[in-house]
């Protein structure tokens, strides 16, 4: 029974094989509403109402295992679900595993992958019973890099700025260490004063120097 806030229509498109078809015929499961297309074929569209395209891609999906019980296979290889009010849209925030992004046909694919710009592609994983793909997938990924303040000061995405410090190798062949020590201040210029503040730029090689001192005195002892 629809419900009243159900008042939104969907249309749900099954791509059956010629062979699935008549598999379904064999255990008593018709599609009346089927028509043979091309290549072999049958087509068959049934309504789904809900209040958005998220609770119609639930509702189609429990409908589809109901009613053929597995036999015509995993659902993302049969069925697709339009988008007639456009609810799928590409944002910074758009989730491919997102349900109301699921199902897509092959018109709202292509109005997606437009908005995109080259952010999107449709996703031609396999996946499972259990674990049906998406039906598009990221293909590029915005990096938010850290901001470059002052020598040896950076800001992350996030707004904490570090300063970045080095210990020379203690011998020959040995890399340089950095590390990074978070500071407290939210402006270059406080930055700068809780450098001098904390020493950081005065005795970032003291440790290194340590390292330095118990290498010398190691060597000496294996020479004597």
């Amino acid at each position: 029974m629809m419900k009243v806030n159900d008042f939104q229509k969907y249309e749900v498109t099954l791509m059956i094989s010629y062979e699935d078809y008549f598999r379904l015929i064999y255990e008593t499961k018709y599609l009346l509403e089927a028509r043979l297309g091309a290549d072999r074929m049958f087509i068959a569209r049934k309504a789904i109402y809900g209040n958005n395209r998220r609770k119609a891609v639930q509702k189609a999906v429990q409908w589809f295992w109901k009613d053929f019980k597995g036999v015509l296979g995993p659902a993302h290889k049969v069925m697709t679900i339009n988008d007639p009010f456009e609810e799928v849209a590409y944002d910074e925030g758009f989730a491919c595993n997102d349900l109301a992004n699921k199902y897509l046909d092959g018109d709202t694919i292509e109005r997606l992958l437009a908005q995109a710009d080259g952010d999107l592609a449709c996703d031609d994983s396999t996946g499972s019973e259990n674990h049906p793909p998406n039906s598009v997938k990221r293909i590029k990924r915005r990096r938010k890099e850290n901001t470059l303040l002052a020598p040896r000061l950076f800001k992350t995405p996030g707004g904490t700025i570090y300063y970045k410090m080095t210990e020379p190798a203690i011998r020959k062949g040995c890399r340089a260490k950095t590390k990074t020590v978070r500071l407290s201040s939210k402006s270059l210029e406080k930055a700068l004063k809780e450098v001098d503040r904390r020493g950081l730029n005065k005795f970032e090689n003291f440790g290194a120097m340590n390292k330095l001192k118990k290498e010398n005195t190691r060597l000496a002892k294996q020479v004597a």
